[in-house]
């Protein structure tokens, strides 16, 4: 297989123009070493375990880029940095974000139940909120694959079908409502649903005019359906990157359906669009800085036996670490095909974008040694 391979490393000086001043002296730029990561990341490429684009970023300027594979192996096309990939659950944030905004708005209250925006749900979910959904303590059963057995055209009347169906015993919450961290993807289908109540629009609509367009991310977007003959089709396009699982050795095509999870997974995008999001989010563009703040603060943390890592919260659609005294801020997703980071270091004015087709590519290693690298250069 061969492999399209461009890296640049570079150490940048911390423009203090972002700050109002001028440029810092010689001797006190910051020196980011990327030469390690960028070892391995060769490595993986050489190999075909990674297949992508990882872009770090600090005070505006990039620090490092790197591209490799491709975008469909049939057809030798190779990935560039305008390649765009399904980011699953990454996808979370823009949720968040959308329904932070609508916050703003007056159009959501954070602590107001669910039955307040949603009537059709079960009278045992009313003691839930818009907040324990954003931070996964609601309570509410993980029904992901019951509305994917439900889907027949789109995501609201599989959610109609799904609420519809659910028998009593299902409709009991299993835990009281912000008590217990249970990640939960159809949490996100539901606020998903709320956003599309409250302004009478399509959720695809709501999260292009609130969260895309603002920000700038003009090659992203969220999956629309693809039925043929009653059937759901995996979605292709032009410049979208073609999902592959297996190993190495052996690559199988994935068919993923990222159109049914419209809350919790179906964006796609590009390195850039993480960019423009970065900064848009850095200028208030999409919510106020207080209400980012509001949505990275008071994480609530897994319990013990829950696979993450002790470090590791969850605030309002954002997932909240620290590696070594390094904050990280941000969200990952994956599955079928596809692996995506997006973290934010808030205390270094920096960020970090990986993107992959390959659905068994490990990026914990990229965000650790990137936090490892930013606290060395200061």
């Amino acid at each position: 297989m061969k492999f399209k391979l461009v890296c640049r490393v570079a150490a940048m000086v911390a423009a203090a123009a972002a700050f109002g001043s001028t440029t810092l002296a010689a001797d006190r730029q910051p020196r980011y070493d990327f030469s390690t990561i960028d070892t391995e990341l060769s490595r993986e490429c050489r190999s075909g375990e990674f297949s992508g684009v990882v872009l770090v970023r600090a005070h505006g300027r990039t620090l490092y880029e790197h591209e490799c594979g491709e975008a469909d192996l049939t057809n030798h096309i190779p990935i560039t940095r305008d390649t765009r990939f399904r980011i699953h659950s990454t996808s979370k944030m823009m949720t968040a974000l959308a329904v932070m905004r609508l916050v703003e708005q007056g159009k959501i209250g954070l602590d107001r139940s669910i039955a307040d925006y949603i009537p059709d749900v079960p009278k045992e979910w009313k003691p839930v909120t818009v907040r324990t959904l954003l931070n996964h303590t609601s309570g509410i059963p993980d029904y992901t694959e019951l509305m994917l057995y439900q889907f027949r055209a789109d995501q609201p009347s599989a959610m109609r079908l799904t609420l519809a169906a659910l028998t009593p015993d299902q409709r009991k919450l299993k835990t009281n409502p912000g008590e217990h961290f249970n990640y939960n993807n159809f949490g996100f289908e539901l606020l998903a649903d709320i956003a599309a109540h409250v302004t009478g629009e399509p959720f695809a609509q709501v999260v292009q005019e609130l969260v895309l367009t603002p920000a700038g991310m003009k090659s992203a977007s969220l999956e629309m359906p693809y039925i043929i003959d009653g059937h759901p089709v995996g979605v292709t396009e032009d410049g979208l990157a073609l999902g592959y699982n297996g190993s190495p050795a052996k690559l199988e095509q994935t068919i993923p359906w990222s159109f049914i999870q419209l809350g919790a997974g179906s964006v796609r995008a590009s390195v850039d669009d993480f960019v423009a999001l970065d900064q848009a989010l850095s200028e208030g563009k999409i919510v106020s800085p207080e209400t980012w703040n509001l949505m990275t603060s008071n994480p609530v943390h897994p319990s013990a036996g829950d696979h993450n890592p002790p470090d590791r919260g969850f605030g309002l659609g954002v997932i909240l670490e620290s590696v070594d005294g390094v904050r990280m801020q941000g969200h990952t997703g994956g599955t079928n095909g596809y692996i995506s980071d997006f973290e934010r270091y808030p205390d270094d004015g920096a960020m970090m974008v990986a993107l992959t087709n390959r659905g068994f590519v490990k990026t914990t290693w990229l965000r650790d040694g990137v936090a490892k690298v930013l606290k060395q250069a200061r």
